[in-house]
């Protein structure tokens, strides 16, 4: 064996370990464990905001005209861009009209630092595991006032947890919580364990912060304008009787604020065979400002970081109104077999993807049999 094959194996090694990370990326496990994640939870706090980006204020909200039958894809008129820059620029705390500027919001975040850096305090008896001596009925109880997403998240505590939801949690409140997270996915079989397919289908994604995100809907609070509306409205259209080959994508909410989308590893790429699972955030000031994508399932791209992001221009500095969802899951699908590793989210992946195409395939399919195709290979057996 060569040196070459020594270090073909060698990088095997190094990215299969990606699949799991043992501490947070960006502060290195300075803010505590990751719980398997590739970021924590206090990192995920300040980097990705909990509401939809780019809210318009309401002295910059625009009002149209009665709805006509526009497809919603003209160019605004002049008195659209009246008191509003483009891209939208945000608004100073002191302003008019904000009820919950950025300082309202800085002071939020810091008390919910503060509140994850401190330690718990210990029982008044000194146990720690005070918790664990309780009866089955009063941990029942308790968690009797938890949502699905919750009920799951309180599963992956301790094993004593875990048997005793799955023992007394029926089998439809694990199904209504594969639904409503995964609407688009579609299993090959009837199956009966449903808390194991939705535990399959949240470890395989990029971030469980971002799944409880998109379980739980959160909305903006600015208002929507009539523009938005209706070229929305032709946009799902488009998506339900003519969507593009390979790729699928269902609004999760009646605002269109939430869309989770699949796209197809396209024939002939390491990717295929897998279903690819994409969340949408469409901010109220669409389509002056672009959606916020991200990929759910966890993929070994150059281009996706291991959060999900997508290093796409026209997602971001090249934005034009003359884009749509479904013009953006095409470059996506197209991405995916002709990777951009000048300027990439993930420059180690890259430099495998350039110097050794033979194991960056290796891994990506290996990545796309795990984490991409959970509605054929969990069940099969």
């Amino acid at each position: 064996m060569d040196g070459r094959d020594g270090d073909s194996q060698n990088n095997v090694s190094i990215y299969f370990h990606l699949q799991k990370s043992p501490s947070c990326y960006v502060c290195n496990g300075y803010y505590g464990s990751c719980f398997d994640e590739h970021i924590c939870q206090t990192c995920h706090l300040f980097l990705f905001s909990e509401e939809l980006t780019h809210n318009v204020p309401d002295h910059v909200q625009v009002t149209m005209g009665v709805e006509d039958g526009d497809s919603g894809n003209d160019e605004p008129a002049d008195s659209f861009y009246n008191g509003f820059q483009r891209p939208v620029q945000d608004v100073p705390s002191d302003a008019p009209g904000d009820q919950a500027g950025p300082s309202q919001d800085l002071a939020r975040r810091l008390q919910l630092l503060s509140e994850m850096s401190v330690p718990r305090p210990q029982s008044f008896d000194g146990d720690t595991d005070y918790f664990q001596e309780l009866p089955p009925e009063v941990l029942l109880t308790v968690f009797s006032y938890l949502d699905d997403f919750s009920l799951w998240c309180v599963s992956k505590v301790c094993t004593r947890w875990e048997q005793l939801l799955r023992s007394h949690i029926p089998q439809t409140t694990w199904r209504r919580l594969a639904v409503k997270c995964w609407p688009l996915f579609e299993p090959y079989k009837t199956f009966f364990d449903w808390y194991y397919i939705s535990s399959s289908m949240i470890s395989s994604s990029s971030c469980i912060s971002c799944v409880r995100r998109m379980f739980n809907h959160p909305h903006p609070k600015c208002q929507e304008n009539v523009w938005r509306r209706r070229r929305l409205r032709h946009e799902v259209k488009n998506l339900r009787f003519d969507p593009p080959e390979g790729i699928r994508a269902i609004f999760l909410d009646s605002l269109w604020c939430h869309l989770q989308a699949t796209i197809i590893g396209p024939a002939g790429s390491p990717f295929e065979g897998g279903k690819f699972f994409l969340y949408i955030q469409i901010p109220y000031s669409y389509p002056m400002t672009p959606p916020v994508v991200r990929f759910l399932t966890k993929i070994f791209h150059p281009n996706v970081s291991r959060h999900g992001d997508i290093g796409l221009d026209s997602l971001h500095s090249n934005w034009s109104l003359a884009l749509t969802i479904a013009k953006v899951l095409i470059s996506i699908q197209s991405l995916l077999t002709d990777p951009f590793c000048d300027v990439c989210m993930e420059p180690d992946i890259a430099r495998l993807y350039n110097n050794d195409r033979k194991t960056y395939n290796t891994i990506a399919r290996y990545w796309t049999h795990r984490y991409a195709m959970n509605d054929v290979l969990h069940w099969s057996n």
